[in-house]
């Protein structure tokens, strides 16, 4: 008996230069912005099958938003992922929209962003949500929420954190509650902590860019949910 399994991807244009040639995004650029995109879901992975736009009742056609980041979680009912809304006309940079974590509940058809308040959920870029076994959900932020604290509590301003380009906040591994609530900052670097993921065993792997003195390349590390027993997984002699 064959079984068929709903399928959820992102669609958008192309992006080409004026040459026609096609435009290529950057990984260590997490926060880059291509508008026009959906969220897709056909109920079986088949070219016969229906497009369900999944996003359409919060970025109508026409509206240039930007997704990316699909995950499902553990039991194939919810999809997690990060979307980003248009550009604000004649705003300054600090007052455009930024990458939300967002919930679509594929049994009520439900689609809600997690954090709730406007003033938390706009307090940084959040982008490549996972779900953990235990329903939270990590995912990458330079919303540097721990990082910001301990500023605090030795009585100085608080400051974002730039990667080595000196130009960019750098991000940093957040976990949350599904109702996001209880965020908390898991991972320290000075550069960027990137694309999460979570492993049979409960832990999480990660990109990490280490870009420090001679050294700029994206390694692959492991810790525990909390942050907790930090290790390099692959990388570091790899690139030669």
């Amino acid at each position: 008996m064959i079984v068929d399994f709903p399928i959820a991807y992102v669609k958008r244009a192309l992006f080409v230069d004026s040459n026609g040639d096609l435009q290529s995004s950057s990984v260590r650029d997490a926060a880059q912005f291509r508008p026009g995109a959906e969220l897709i879901v056909r109920d079986r992975a088949s070219p016969s099958a229906a497009e369900t736009v999944i996003t359409e009742g919060v970025c109508p056609a026409g509206d240039a938003y930007d997704v990316k980041d699909i995950s499902v979680s553990y039991d194939g009912s919810r999809l997690v992922f990060a979307m980003r809304a248009p550009e604000i006309p004649n705003a300054d940079e600090d007052e455009q929209p930024t990458w939300n974590i967002w919930i679509y509940d594929h049994t009520t058809q439900i689609l809600e962003r997690v954090i709730s308040s406007d003033i938390t959920a706009e307090d940084g870029q959040d982008v490549a949500p996972r779900f953990l076994p235990d329903g939270r959900i990590v995912f990458a932020s330079t919303r540097q929420r721990q990082a910001k604290a301990v500023l605090l509590d030795e009585g100085k301003p608080q400051f974002s954190a730039l990667d080595e380009s000196r130009n960019d906040p750098a991000f940093a591994l957040h976990v949350m509650d599904e109702l996001g609530g209880s965020i908390e900052q898991i991972s320290f670097n000075q550069s960027s902590d990137l694309d999460p993921f979570v492993f049979a065993d409960g832990r999480i792997g990660f990109s990490r860019w280490d870009n420090a003195g001679f050294n700029n390349q994206i390694n692959l590390y492991t810790a525990n949910p909390d942050g907790s027993d930090l290790h390099l997984l692959y990388g570091a002699h790899s690139h030669d």
